[in-house]
């Protein structure tokens, strides 16, 4: 671990600490604290919080729970596939180490946020003059706990440089890319203020690894910021409309076609057809250097000059012209204006199918086809954007040695361009995974044959509507998916578990079935362990009250993590408990995890459509099966009894014993006679039992 950035922020935190006042009143949620912190100024608050010095909190934090697992010789800033390959440890090739981990999903700026002095409101600069915010460097403190969960791997939501040009929200969305190859300038941490915010990243990292936790990045191909920083090297690659025309820009509202539906072969004549799309096209201009270009070389020789100039602002005041922003590829969606983003000009000509319906002389536009790009393609791809988007996950893998990551949007990308990300990538590790947005499990087929080694899936929508009976045919479709899916009851996007029907109940219920669902990857939101119910984003299956979960007293009111400035409750009720639950129900997957698949899966047959009973054949000494049942009923109990004999296990009579691994609720004990087992379960309980 030579010239490691690890040992140099702990070297900054050490002499730090010795400097900060005892009288200073620094809180954290006591439940941060997994690793026993012994600062002599520690002291719990009725709050639920405790008060330390946060430089020496952190620096026992690396000391005690994290460096007594490095290995002094070992290069942390590679992948855990290059760490373990060098070590001499086989692995299964192409990213499949998925399908075995437990993955922990984050928003960093949000994750490790917390009301530092008190105030009421979450700061970037409080009266310590540090950030409230999440950070890279205050994430640290929070692996302990991850890996205290289970969890094995992490993923991030967009850690780039974001813009906040018509940012929503406070801070602005992830997804609003300035920069790619920069990291978002919110999370450096001002403890560390000596070190740069790649160096704090990097320590991160690090960090991870040593634990044996990966790290999972998203990427964003197909949109940018409306500023990017690629406009001033090459306003062509974007799409151009006068700012005159900002207010009455939108997605054409059509009259020839009324449906909700997508481009496609059969539609695009009609659309180029429709007055709606005819007046939206004569919005577009030529790019900058195009429309104006005396101008647009007066702006470059200010930039080049002044760095720190903002370009665009001087592109929108000297030329007139802006980006024009995103939307939604589906016709008559009631979508407005992604106001903050725009798309990529992928293609340097209009799209083959289309080309015949423009004039020759219409410049680059947005429309419902052109950002179908995996469809609807021109004849000139931008290959020199194509180069820098395809060298974007090389870049994390070679400067941190990211293990993974999530491409959004991926399946609206031309094939040859989704072929050079996942092959770049992969050239440099093999062991690199990529999951797929795929948000229907029936996008498991084309996901795989593209290269991605898991798609999102859409678990997180079924499962909550367990009340409905269905979790039995959800299974069955799991066995039947070519690639893994996250098992999951909400993700970023999602409404909170704890927000849906049987709230905490069925938030505890679903983690504990998750562990164990067949051809999946167990999933965890950041905030599930404390029952968070203020959803991050309303983007997808949004409730009706969605952005007012939380008490109009309560100082986050109203606020989505996605775009403000926002932190967990940590200090809610319930919330050790249920990370204990995540902790044991973890052990148990951590074991068997080798007979979790698909091919030793067995179902068991019961008259119920609220019971769900199934479980896994173990190849191990003294212990044939795993096995899972489940209340899904919100209202009433049930004795259930399960024939094992009649279960087609093939060894059923050899069975001698049983006995409960876990129990959620109830403590009843469970009955085994003659190969039949008979468990009492409380409403939304769940038993794993050990059959010998």
């Amino acid at each position: 671990m030579q010239n490691s950035s690890l040992l140099n922020l702990l070297q900054i935190l050490k002499e730090k600490s010795g400097k900060w006042s005892k009288t200073n009143d620094y809180r954290i949620p006591k439940i941060w604290d997994s690793f026993n912190y012994s600062g002599e100024e520690k002291r719990e608050n009725s709050d639920g919080t405790i008060s330390v010095n946060p430089y020496n909190f952190l620096y026992e934090c690396i000391t005690k729970a994290i460096l007594p697992y490095a290995d002094s010789n070992t290069n942390y800033l590679q992948s855990l596939a290059q760490i373990e390959r060098k070590k001499g440890v086989s692995l299964s090739a192409q990213g499949n180490w998925i399908k075995k981990s437990s993955v922990y999903g984050m928003q960093i700026r949000t994750s490790s946020a917390w009301d530092h002095d008190s105030d009421g409101e979450l700061k970037l600069e409080n009266e310590f003059a540090l950030k409230d915010t999440g950070t890279f460097v205050k994430t640290i403190a929070l692996l302990p706990l991850i890996k205290k969960m289970g969890f094995d791997t992490i993923y991030t939501l967009p850690i780039t440089k974001n813009s906040t040009r018509y940012k929503k929200g406070e801070m602005g969305s992830p997804y609003a890319v300035k920069n790619f190859f920069e990291l978002d300038p919110i999370l450096k941490d001002p403890m560390t203020d000596e070190l740069s915010i790649e160096e704090e990243f990097a320590a991160l990292i690090e960090a991870c690894h040593i634990l044996g936790i990966r790290f999972v990045i998203d990427i964003i191909p197909r949109t940018s910021a409306r500023d990017s920083d690629f406009i001033l090297e090459h306003p062509d690659w974007f799409y151009w409309i006068k700012v005159s025309d900002r207010e009455k820009y939108g997605p054409p509202k059509l009259t020839l076609i009324k449906e909700f539906t997508k481009a496609d072969e059969s539609n695009i004549e009609l659309i180029y057809k429709d007055p709606a799309v005819k007046e939206h096209l004569k919005l577009f201009m030529p790019s900058p250097d195009k429309f104006a270009p005396e101008k647009w070389k007066k702006i470059k020789e200010v930039c080049k000059q002044n760095p720190e100039r903002d370009f665009f602002e001087l592109i929108e005041k000297e030329i007139g012209l802006t980006t024009a922003p995103a939307f939604s590829d589906c016709l008559n969606d009631a979508q407005p204006p992604w106001t903050d983003v725009t798309y990529l000009r992928l293609y340097l000509d209009h799209p083959v199918q289309s080309a015949k319906y423009v004039d020759q002389d219409q410049p680059p536009y947005i429309l419902f086809d052109t950002i179908r790009a995996n469809i609807f393609k021109g004849k000139k791809p931008n290959i020199e954007l194509w180069e820098r988007i395809s060298n974007i996950i090389v870049h994390y893998q070679q400067r941190f040695g990211i293990d993974g990551a999530r491409i959004d949007m991926g399946h609206a990308l031309p094939k040859e361009l989704e072929d050079m990300i996942i092959t770049k990538a992969k050239e440099v590790d093999p062991d690199f995974c990529f999951i797929a947005e795929e948000l229907s499990l029936s996008g498991d087929k084309k996901a795989k044959e593209s290269g991605y080694d898991m798609i999102i899936g859409d678990v997180w929508a079924r499962e909550p509507r367990y009340y409905e009976g269905n979790l039995k045919k959800m299974i069955d479709k799991l066995l039947k998916l070519k690639l893994p899916v996250f098992a999951a009851s909400e993700i970023p996007d999602s409404p909170r578990a704890a927000s849906r029907v049987g709230g905490k109940n069925f938030s505890r219920f679903s983690v504990v079935l998750n562990n164990f669902l067949p051809n999946a990857v167990f999933f965890l939101t950041s905030g599930q362990e404390v029952f968070e119910v203020q959803p991050m984003n309303l983007g997808l299956d949004p409730q009706p009250d969605g952005r007012f979960k939380l008490s109009k007293s309560d100082p986050l009111y109203g606020k989505l993590a996605f775009f403000d400035r926002y932190a967990l409750h940590w200090t809610n009720d319930g919330a050790q408990e249920m990370i204990e639950i995540i902790s044991a129900v973890s052990k148990i997957r951590k074991r068997y995890v080798d007979f979790i698949k698909p091919e030793n899966y067995i179902k068991f047959p019961y008259n119920s459509k609220f019971v769900v009973a199934f479980g896994y054949k173990l190849e191990l000494k003294d212990e044939k099966y795993l096995i899972v049942i489940a209340n899904a009923d919100l209202l009433r109990a049930k004795r259930v009894e399960i024939n094992l004999e009649k279960a087609q296990l093939g060894l059923a009579r050899e069975i001698k014993e049983v006995g409960t691994l876990f129990a959620l609720k109830s403590t009843s004990p469970e009955k085994f006679q003659d190969q039949k087992l008979s468990i009492f379960l409380e409403p939304l309980d769940i038993k794993i039992v050990l059959a010998k």
